[in-house]
């Protein structure tokens, strides 16, 4: 490997490290924000509560996070499957003695291995799930929340 080579998969790992770690780091202050918000909007609940009237903007501000957040991992995930893409080039031009050795080449024909057709149960419990679909499901998690008390104070004030 040439110089020029030497740098380009130096850079490429250092961009797939930062944006890995920018995801990870960026998932955690959602989950931190997110659980305060949650907290404080559970809290308004007590019948001594006086942020019974913030709880609406506290909906609206859990469903914004979750969007915004979402975006986010979106970028950094296509950041991360750049930089992988990059590295399985460099990895192709190698002549490992144990394939095994080329860590994104292997996981990459790991995943296009046909999944099974199962019951909706066992397949939650049997597939491994990615981080992003582990992510999405948090992301998810949150927004219902403030989407089911968006659709409450909607429906109540139709009723009248």
């Amino acid at each position: 490997m040439n110089d020029n080579e030497s740098f380009l998969r130096k850079q490429a790992w250092d961009y797939f490290t930062i944006h890995a770690s920018q995801r990870i780091t960026t998932f955690n202050f959602y989950l931190v924000l997110s659980s305060l918000l949650s907290t404080t909007y559970f809290s308004s609940f007590k019948s001594d509560s006086n942020l019974q009237s913030a709880r609406p903007g506290l909906a609206v501000l859990l469903v914004c996070f979750s969007f915004i957040f979402w975006k986010l991992d979106k970028r950094n995930r296509y950041l991360i499957k750049n930089a992988e893409s990059a590295l399985k080039i460099f990895e192709a031009k190698e002549d490992a003695a144990d394939p095994q050795t080329k860590l994104f080449t292997v996981e990459a024909s790991a995943e296009r291995t046909p999944i099974r057709i199962m019951s909706p149960i066992k397949t939650i419990l049997k597939r491994d799930f990615s981080y992003s679909n582990c992510f999405n499901l948090v992301f998810l998690g949150f927004a219902s929340i403030g989407l089911v008390d968006i659709f409450r104070a909607l429906f109540r004030a139709a009723c009248g």
